[in-house]
């Protein structure tokens, strides 16, 4: 009954794995499906072996087998590993000499095989054992052979331990598929344990089939998961690529501060390699970055001598702690700033004199000119010197609405406001410093939209902006809302007037977002309305016809 269920396992087992291996290799450009192809060959025709053993009764054709049984089962362990480093996605990190190298001990295996006679290092004796109507062969095995077994047992342990980390490390979905692939191997393993060590019957040995059943569980997990577009190889090695084409430098360190890994542009900062400076602490590689690791702030920006220049970082720390929290650590990611120091600063600097410098001596300018006028009779001259006063209230205006633009940027934005509530009473107090009777306000009783006092401003800027550039005889503006285009989560607020309309060229910048010598707006009025609606989350298109009409779309909270 024994040997009647055992030849019928193992025939199955055989038929099953070159199904297996055969369905491997047509999708062999999958990560780890052709290891898995050798693994599930390698297995099949051991168990067909093994079924050919047990239909003989010589013992010479026997041994002969057994010697090929053993030759096809010492590929299984390297081919296992193998396999684990491709699903994992760390066989891009091994060195091409590895994969030969794994051969060494197999092939010296064989040798050792099929020259037993000569040593009985493999076996030492065997004997026919009958089971029903089934002969089977009990070996006992000698030094070469345990020997090779610590060797096979150490390789399946090797890639256990890489697909154990990435279930440690991973979420849901990965644990899952990890978990199978780590079921396949404990099988075999556990059946080959048990032959080896004389717990199941003489000459009854599983391990054939459970090889078997290892390769059908891993094309399970391999191809469910590549299936549905989610293998971890391709994780892996998708975060790989994103951390290596990143410009910004990414520098993984351990509890303590010991480098364990960085980037290329990690690298670059570190002044060394991952592998000459690997497990070196970070206050020796870059003592001024170590002083980030005591901050509790998370994020900070530090400055660093880097290939003999001054830049500037920001540094952002993050705890690394995954899977079961069984990886620890600090992540810093590091963002080279400098030129947007440099900009900023410039910009604070030339904001400054525009505002006060600039500012304070036009004033004087304007103050001589007034000296002047009193003292000139010539009506050429006095001319002339209205154009000069006219020109410079108009950059003193400028410069005021920069600064008030400044303002209302650096100002904080309130999380909501009832706009048309805002605009109503500016309206009444004369607030939008135009005629009053040129603007009308048509808005619902209440219109509460995201953003700050900001948005007054700016609506108000549009309103001034239509007057000043109105050539109708009785310019008008009104506020309304479009209630076709509005809607449960936003609304859109319209400022109309009957002017000429915004010029093309205007209109063509503020679409782009940039200004060119060839391409610029002719004031930044527009462009205060369009950073303040921006940043409350909104947006503004114009639109002329019979004037110009502005549509600011705003969220509703």
């Amino acid at each position: 009954m024994i040997g009647s269920l055992y030849f019928s396992l193992i025939v199955l087992a055989a038929v099953v794995g070159l199904c297996t291996a055969g369905f491997a290799l047509l999708y062999r450009d999958r990560p780890g499906a052709t290891p898995l192809a050798v693994f599930a060959a390698s297995a099949s025709l051991w168990a067909t072996v093994e079924a050919l053993e047990v239909t003989q009764s010589g013992i010479e054709t026997m041994q002969l087998w057994t010697s090929v049984a053993l030759s096809l089962s010492a590929v299984l362990p390297a081919v296992w590993l193998v396999f684990a480093l491709e699903y994992t996605g760390n066989d891009h990190r091994i060195p091409g000499w590895v994969y030969p190298g794994l051969l060494v001990e197999p092939v010296a295996f064989w040798v050792l095989v099929w020259t037993n006679r000569d040593h009985n290092l493999v076996w030492t004796g065997v004997e026919r054992i009958t089971y029903s109507s089934f002969t089977v062969l009990d070996v006992e095995y000698g030094l070469g052979f345990w020997g090779h077994q610590v060797y096979s047992y150490l390789l399946l342990a090797a890639g256990a331990a890489l697909v154990l980390r990435l279930v440690l490390r991973t979420n849901q979905l990965y644990r899952w598929q990890g978990t199978t692939v780590l079921a396949a191997v404990v099988l075999p393993l556990t059946l080959n344990a048990l032959y080896s060590f004389g717990t199941l019957p003489p000459g009854i040995d599983p391990s054939g089939i459970g090889y078997m059943l290892a390769a059908l569980l891993l094309a399970v997990a391999v191809f469910d998961a590549e299936l549905e577009g989610i293998a971890p190889a391709t994780r892996e090695a998708g975060r790989e690529a994103v951390l290596t084409e990143l410009d910004d430098a990414v520098i993984i360190l351990t509890d303590d501060g010991r480098l364990v890994d960085a980037n290329p542009a990690g690298e670059g900062l570190l002044g060394e390699s991952v592998g000459e400076a690997l497990g070196t602490r970070l206050s020796t590689l870059v003592p001024a970055l170590s002083d980030v690791l005591e901050r509790d702030d998370g994020q900070t920006q530090v400055e660093l001598d880097h290939d003999g220049k001054r830049t500037f970082y920001d540094v952002r720390v993050s705890g690394l702690s995954r899977g079961y929290g069984t990886v620890s650590g600090t992540v810093l990611s590091l963002r080279d700033v400098t030129g947007r120091r440099q900009r900023e600063q410039r910009l604070d600097v030339l904001n400054r004199m525009l505002r006060h410098n600039i500012r304070n001596e036009l004033n004087l300018v304007r103050g001589n000119i007034e000296l002047a006028e009193a003292s000139i009779e010539s009506e050429d001259a006095l001319s002339n010197l209205a154009d000069g006063k006219t020109a410079i209230d108009s950059i003193v205006a400028r410069s005021n609405k920069l600064g008030r633009l400044s303002r209302m940027l650096d100002s904080e934005q309130g999380d909501q406001i009832d706009i048309a509530a805002e605009l109503r009473e500016l309206h009444e107090v004369d607030g939008f410093d135009v005629a009053t009777e040129s603007v009308r306000i048509d808005l619902p009783e209440q219109v509460v939209v995201d953003g700050g006092s900001a948005l007054v401003a700016a609506f108000e800027e549009l309103v001034t902006n239509a007057i000043e550039h109105n050539d109708s005889d009785t310019p008008r503006v009104v506020i309304g809302v479009d209630e076709d285009a509005s809607g449960s989560g936003h609304v859109v607020i319209t400022v109309s007037d009957n002017g000429p309309g915004i010029e093309e060229q205007e209109l063509q910048t503020l679409l782009s977002g940039q200004e060119t010598a060839l391409q610029h707006a002719s004031g930044v009025g527009l462009w205060l309305v369009t950073w303040v609606v921006e940043r409350a989350g909104g947006t503004i298109e114009f639109e002329n016809d019979d004037g110009c009409t502005a549509r600011v779309r705003l969220s509703r909270p």
